[in-house]
């Protein structure tokens, strides 16, 4: 401890102790050579082995290299910004990657006291939702003694205006804002105390985005009466853009959820258990002490109290998984219909995928740096051997062109966590993400990007700078061995990205029905209050009079649209095969509308509710080498039977075709869908059928929409997929030709010489080519083989993405190896032209 203050005290005392030091070396030459006439000695050295007891000599060392560094890299510019643009663009890819999992995963949400909340899902053995029914909420707001507050919401699409805009609501618990830390920009948000009251009035809550799009940021909107859906509503005032309802999803306007019902007239959200009802995302705040733990037992045995009471509407063995920490993670598979099996496991091969490619380019662009630095270290060979000779070691010029490359990769570091905010905001912008979503980096991504710069300066700065100073730099092994690593990264991108625009191409492709001219009407019905008759009325009467209107050639329903948000993923194990498959419930004009060919047996029939039709690829699946028709399937406790097998098509969702069709049943009614076909573009009629759906019942206001449009949101994740992919692979791809193109170069330098020589001599420009490209070939060749192997690797992880297409697709990796040969042809061009060039007389005279 002494020996750290006496240092402590030289750092902070330096200037007056090196004078006192230099005045004592001094007096005690003068001294010595009074006494003995003999010199004390090199009193430099002297006073250097004193400042080595003293204080830090390497703090003074690091000063100096980095001084030395400085000046070195502003004498060199090009050298310079070169260096530094391309660690900023294998860095900022990482950045931005890292970002985005950061905000998402493990930001907390900018909410009031966010570690204290929890995210409430339902699961039993047999089923799992994330949502819980409203009643079942308001059961546990009311006995969890371990929740200080119980917050939910649900969504809900309303109309505002004569105009019928569409607005995306979520009728919250009127606590929501208060719970979460909210201030109003206008007016006051929803009151607990005012909102939740009986018989108060019905009030709503803009976000800033919708106020300033639909109300011209009109500041006196509080108090002002509004029609939502035909219904007045007071504005109690606007939310901050930054607010955070828990949710990622963009919404318009917050509601008190008790007044779900007086907008959508017959709702029976507040009232219903069923498995259909809408159903509320649950968040609670703890007690102070309690657990997630503790508070997910303790709702689990309130479940099991509720289900004395309702034993067809609570689970058996009914449990509430607790989420902790209110990171926007647990927002992510936020479902509001249907039950099923989790998969959250295919989020991981997604993400890991992702992390691979950027690191892809991390590593491209870092093998430039290296060859960037071994380049230089030709032009600094008088300098290395003028430090040398003066006494540094070896030790001591790696550690300056250490120091050198550690300055480029905290300049890399910056510029890199720079452009990765800009390419992550600009994402973020163009996908219409809320505005609560901060890209701006933290601690965690400054760290990371610091991190990043670090470890390239040691993997690519340390071995150029021991090759530099052993005098190996000329050597073009450690130039090839980069190439190769290069070329390799470049090509796995390559390829994963035509795997992903092969998959692309496949979904856009004709998914086995014709979805051009269709169109979704979904009036909701079990949300009014329609029971089975009644619902089946309204449904006879829509199908009559949308068939009256010019151009619309078929009618059909179902409880599953194509591509729609409704569907259930159902299991089944027959003759010992496990599958999986869609289900939906059908009338008999559903393949016609669709164009959906019965390839074997009969369509469905009204009269036999316990018949089905599945699709070829799931009678494959579920009955190998027999004959599917007449087999049985249990499905819910019920033994259907195989009447007909229907051409594979991807109705469900972009990738999947095993598909089970059933007879739709009068219980079905409420939850029917219309789906229409049109004899021309579908966009002309769907104002028409949206004013025929309201007119039979002026209470509903139906969604109508294309089917275009679901299939186009299906394929917007794939897209965005293989335009990321794509962008990567190109800057790896140029980023691995400026290497090629620096080995070529740096080849025709070294060899200028022996090429003039064979010049003078009377060679030919192909011989020539020849003994410039040789080199180049080996690295080039070891790198395709290895990134082909890597991509084969890789692309296991890519099985969720890849439908319709192999891992191994012969087009893709083609595709890859014509693409990169080109690109690495033409940036060979330029170098090798110069080689072409070169004039005998004068090379050998400078030489």
């Amino acid at each position: 401890m002494n020996e750290l203050f006496r240092r402590l005290r030289y750092l902070l005392n330096r200037r007056r102790l090196e004078e006192e030091l230099a005045g004592e070396m001094e007096f005690h030459r003068e001294m010595a050579a009074r006494a003995a006439g003999l010199p004390l000695g090199n009193t430099l050295q002297l006073r250097e082995q004193a400042r080595e007891v003293w204080g830090w000599t390497w703090l003074d060392r690091l000063s100096q290299d980095l001084r030395y560094a400085l000046r070195l890299l502003l004498r060199s510019p090009g050298f310079t910004i070169a260096a530094v643009l391309i660690l900023a663009i294998g860095i900022g890819a990482n950045v931005a990657a890292f970002g985005f999992f950061n905000l998402i995963v493990l930001r907390p949400l900018p909410v009031r006291d966010p570690a204290t909340l929890v995210r409430f899902q339902r699961q039993s053995p047999k089923s799992y939702a994330s949502v819980l029914p409203y009643p079942e909420m308001a059961f546990f707001r009311e006995h969890a003694r371990t929740l200080l507050a119980v917050l939910a919401w649900t969504p809900g699409t309303l109309t505002i205006g004569p105009e019928a805009k569409p607005v995306r609501a979520h009728f919250a618990t009127a606590n929501l804002f208060h719970e979460l830390g909210a201030r109003p920009l206008v007016g006051r948000l929803l009151d607990p105390s005012l909102d939740d009251a009986a018989g108060a009035e019905p009030v709503v809550v803009f976000s800033r985005g919708f106020w300033e799009r639909y109300f011209g940021g009109d500041s006196s909107i509080a108090g002002k009466v509004v029609y939502l859906n035909g219904k007045p509503v007071i504005v109690a005032g606007v939310a901050d853009e930054n607010f955070s309802d828990l949710s990622l999803n963009t919404v318009d306007a917050w509601l008190p959820i008790t007044e779900q019902p007086y907008f959508i007239a017959g709702s029976k959200l507040l009232t219903e258990y069923a498995v259909e009802a809408p159903g509320v995302t649950v968040w609670g705040r703890l007690q102070r002490g309690a657990t997630p733990k503790m508070a997910e037992e303790e709702l689990s045995s309130l479940a099991a109290i509720l289900r004395k009471e309702h034993p067809n509407d609570i689970w058996e063995n009914e449990s509430l998984p607790a989420q902790a920490g209110a990171y926007a993670s647990a927002t992510i598979n936020q479902g509001h219909h249907g039950t099923g099996a989790r998969d959250p496991d295919r989020l991981v091969p997604i993400a890991a995928t992702a992390g691979a490619l950027v690191l892809l380019i991390l590593t491209v662009a870092c093998t430039d740096l290296g060859s960037l630095l071994l380049a230089r270290g030709v032009a600094r060979e008088r300098e290395m051997s003028i430090r040398a000779a003066v006494g540094a070691g070896q030790a001591r010029l790696i550690r300056q062109l250490f120091t050198e490359s550690l300055l480029l990769g905290a300049l890399g570091s910056l510029a890199g966590l720079g452009l990765g905010y800009l390419v992550l905001r600009g994402l973020m912008a163009v996908s219409g993400t809320p505005a609560w979503l901060n890209p701006a980096p933290d601690w965690r991504v400054m760290l990371f990007a610091a991190g990043a710069g670090l470890l390239s300066t040691i993997v690519f700065g340390l071995a150029p700078a021991v090759q530099i100073v052993r005098h190996r730099h000329r050597a073009t092994r450690m130039r090839q061995s980069l190439v190769a690593a290069q070329v390799a990264a470049g090509c796995i991108l390559l390829v994963v990205a035509g795997l992903l625009v092969r998959a692309l191409t496949h979904a856009m492709s004709d998914p086995g029905f014709t979805y051009e001219r269709l169109v979704a009407i979904n009036p909701d019905l079990a949300n009014h209050g329609y029971m089975a008759s009644r619902a089946d009325a309204y449904l006879k009467t829509l199908k009559t009079r949308l068939r009256e209107l010019p151009g619309v050639e078929a009618v059909s329903f179902t409880d599953t649209p194509p591509f729609g948000r409704r569907t259930v993923t159902v299991g089944a194990d027959v003759t010992s095969h496990v599958f999986r498959a869609h289900l939906a419930n059908v009338d008999p004009q559903y393949f016609e509308t669709l164009q959906i060919s019965i390839v074997r047996g009969v369509n469905l029939r009204v009269a036999d509710s316990h018949s089905i039709v599945v699709s070829r690829s799931l009678a494959r699946a579920a009955w190998p080498g027999q004959d599917p028709l007449g087999q049985t399937l249990p499905l819910g406790g019920i033994r259907y039977q195989v009447a007909g097998i229907a051409a594979d098509a991807r109705v469900a969702s972009d990738q999947e075709t095993n598909m089970i069709y059933g007879v739709a049943l009068p219980s079905d009614m409420p939850t029917m869908v219309a789906v229409v076909r049109t004899a021309f573009a579908p966009e002309v009629l769907a104002r028409n059928m949206l004013h025929i759906a309201k007119a039979i019942d002026p209470r509903i206001v139906p969604d109508v929409r294309t089917i275009r449009s679901f299939v186009n949101e299906s394929l917007d994740s794939k897209k965005d997929t293989a335009l990321t992919a794509g962008v990567l692979a190109i800057l790896a791809l140029l980023l691995a030709c400026l290497g090629i193109m620096g080995l070529v170069a740096y080849t025709v330098s070294q060899r200028a010489k022996e090429l003039a020589i064979r010049l003078a001599l009377g060679a030919k420009p192909a011989q020539i080519l020849a003994v410039v490209l040789r080199q180049l070939s080996l690295p080039v060749l070891a790198g395709l083989l290895l990134g082909l192997a890597g991509a084969a690797a890789l692309s296991r992880l890519l099985d969720s993405l890849l439908f319709g297409i192999g891992r191994l697709d012969p087009a893709a990796y083609l595709g890859a190896i014509v693409f990169f040969a080109v690109s690495v042809a033409l940036a060979c061009v330029g170098p090798a032209r110069r080689a072409l060039r070169l004039d005998p007389a004068r090379v050998l005279r400078s030489d």
